[in-house]
């Protein structure tokens, strides 16, 4: 696939007006309501048969007893940018934020509502939390207690970058700072265990929770990108940027945690906002099979084989502890090979943006004025340009629950609870 052409800008007739979206939000709700009205009217033959069948799984339960007394993960936390944060930001700057996930079509699709996730509906980290049962993970800033935090909490922020933004400014690199870095969420999370256990070593909790570290770098790239650092000295950067992931998780495993998944970066040459900065006449820079940008995809995998000799790294001084590698960048470009398997039909357009061959404006984002929105989000990779639709973070989900289940001793002791959830 070659890159698009002006002239092949999809017309408003495909894409539907934000006073559209307030009416399907009307629409969901009257069907929610109709929905749990219907509920109530159970008949007696129904609720015997669920309560026959609940005794059944109850007594398999029970037989199966000895294969989950360790159980699965009690708490999830997670740390990252805006491929994770779930209202972090828009709990720092209020909807005054400037941040376009604050307001509707953001979270149209799942939630129906905007919730600071920057999606049209679930992340990976939310995906993540529903196939171990647990709530979706909250934002750290949205609670003071113990309780709101007792299944876990997430320090992810967008715009967050890895390294000290301390290194952007003496590069002379002006640096968004309202997003913070990841040593300042680690400093939250230590805040926190204070907070949760102030009269034991933590242990427990450490042990049973799974932690989320990343993605991180991304934002560190576009950075330097956008400032036009020359591509070589970028390159010079990736080290660092893994360094500094590689310190966090020392940090989190010296603090207890015992299970660690570190995801690499997306195939960057394959979001429509990069599309768009370096769109170029040349036909030889693009994949002809996805249309993606090669160059910068080759960028993203050179990232990703520096973190993954780091992480062996890590594997060799904590044998004790499971160190998850999550491969974003392989389903994603499998899903840009295959699109139809998976039922997406635009791969390098984003579903809500402001126009353009992708679909892509950095002067107006996706629910400004003007602004176009699709009529499908599950047909679409992108989701705003930057961001992926809830259906792609749901099969990108799938590939990093599959790799958690081969790869974490701790996790074999879920999978028989899994086979049970999905009998009933």
């Amino acid at each position: 696939m070659v890159p698009l052409t002006a002239c092949q800008i999809r017309s408003p007739t495909g894409y539907r007006t934000l006073g559209e979206v307030n009416k399907e939000k009307k629409k969901n709700e009257q069907k929610e309501r109709e929905r749990r009205k219907g509920g109530k009217q159970k008949t007696m033959a129904n609720s015997t048969w669920h309560y026959t069948t609940s005794l059944i799984i109850l007594t398999t339960i029970l037989v199966n007893s000895a294969c989950l007394t360790v159980g699965c993960y009690s708490r999830i936390f997670s740390f990252g940018d805006s491929l994770t944060d779930t209202g972090n930001y828009l709990q720092m700057f209020g909807n005054e934020s400037g941040n376009s996930a604050a307001r509707l079509p953001y979270g149209e699709t799942y939630f129906h509502r905007p919730t600071g996730r920057c999606s049209d509906g679930r992340l990976i980290l939310d995906f993540i939390a529903q196939e171990f049962g647990l709530p979706f993970v909250p934002p750290y800033l949205g609670g003071k207690s113990r309780e709101f935090f007792r299944h876990g909490a997430n320090f992810a922020v967008a715009g967050a970058t890895a390294m000290n933004h301390s290194i952007f400014k003496k590069m002379g690199v002006p640096v968004n700072t309202r997003g913070g870095f990841l040593d300042v969420q680690v400093e939250w999370f230590k805040k926190l265990l204070s907070m949760l256990c102030p009269k034991s070593d933590c242990r427990e909790i450490m042990e049973n929770a799974l932690f989320l570290v990343g993605e991180m770098g991304a934002n560190d790239y576009g950075t330097l990108f956008t400032a036009k650092v020359p591509f070589t000295e970028i390159k010079e950067i990736v080290s660092g940027v893994v360094s500094t992931i590689a310190s966090a998780i020392k940090n989190l495993i010296n603090l207890g945690a015992k299970t660690l998944v570190i995801p690499g970066l997306f195939p960057l040459g394959c979001c429509p906002a990069f599309l768009t900065h370096f769109q170029t006449k040349r036909v030889e820079d693009y994949d002809s099979t996805t249309g993606c940008l090669m160059w910068l995809n080759e960028f993203s995998e050179y990232h990703d084989q520096l973190l993954s000799v780091e992480l062996d790294k890590l594997r060799n001084l904590y044998r004790n502890v499971s160190i998850v590698y999550a491969n974003y960048y392989r389903p994603y470009i499998s899903i840009m090979q295959s699109p139809t398997q998976h039922g997406i039909k635009e791969t390098v357009v984003a579903c809500c943006g402001g126009g353009g061959p992708y679909n892509f404006a950095s002067s107006q984002d996706c629910g400004d004025d003007g602004s176009r929105l699709c009529q499908e989000p599950s047909e679409y990779v992108s989701w705003d340009g930057r961001h992926l639709t809830d259906a792609v973070y749901k099969i990108m989900a799938k590939s990093v629950i599959s790799n958690l289940y081969f790869e974490s001793h701790f996790t074999m002791s879920c999978s028989m609870r899994q086979q049970l959830k999905a009998s009933y």
